[in-house]
């Protein structure tokens, strides 16, 4: 399987059309599943977009953010992709 960026903004886009849910709220379901999770960490590593983005929500919202710096590395914080709250 693979996840362009265009596939996992249309993702988000239909699960909060279908569940009347915020971005942070689609993100948590999404990312509910391990094989999503394990698609959006490579291309969290590879992919520039995807890093900036990644970038924007640890600077965004610091320990309750989804994702931590491990040195040049961007990892989920949780092993279940959700945030700290």
């Amino acid at each position: 399987m693979d996840l362009r960026n265009s596939d996992f903004i249309q993702l988000v886009k239909r699960t909060r059309e279908q569940f009347g849910v915020s971005i942070q709220e689609a993100h948590d379901r999404i990312f509910l599943d391990e094989e999503v999770r394990r698609l959006v960490a490579v291309r969290i590593n590879r992919d520039p977009e995807c890093r900036k983005m990644a970038h924007h929500d640890i600077r965004s919202n610091g320990d309750q953010s989804r994702f931590i710096r491990d040195g040049k590395r961007i990892l989920f914080r949780r092993n279940d992709g959700q945030r700290n709250v």
